[in-house]
């Protein structure tokens, strides 16, 4: 019985060191293999450019993401800029203003405005 043991661990050990030595002179690398293997290799290959392709597309839309973030700022501080000039340019010392320096004969009311609804 121990003799049949230490020769199933005899043929274990060298059944292991035949497969270091096909993998450290590449014996893997032969067309026997990659035939057994094609589907294996086949589906590798497929979900390696599915995971490029997602990387790339994630890529891209995180930079789409930030230009869009960057668009937004620009065009709220651009709508800032306008409501203070358009409410720098609606005051009733500036309307008077460009009413003297157009020429235009408006006088201001005395009277307080007043609802109408009353």
């Amino acid at each position: 019985m121990k003799t049949n043991n230490t020769q199933t661990k005899r043929k274990a050990e060298e059944a292991v060191i035949d497969s270091l030595k096909g993998l450290s002179e590449f014996q893997f690398i032969s067309k026997d293999f990659f035939i057994k293997h094609r589907k294996g290799i086949l589906f590798f290959t497929v979900m390696m450019l599915f995971y490029i392709s997602n990387r790339y597309m994630c890529l891209k839309k995180i930079s789409e993401i930030e230009s869009l973030k960057q668009e937004l700022v620009d065009i709220r501080y651009e709508a800032l800029t306008r409501s203070s000039d358009l409410i720098g340019i609606s005051r009733p010392s500036q309307v008077k203003e460009l009413v003297r320096k157009h020429g235009i004969e408006i006088e201001e009311s005395d009277k307080p405005a007043y609802n109408l609804n009353d």
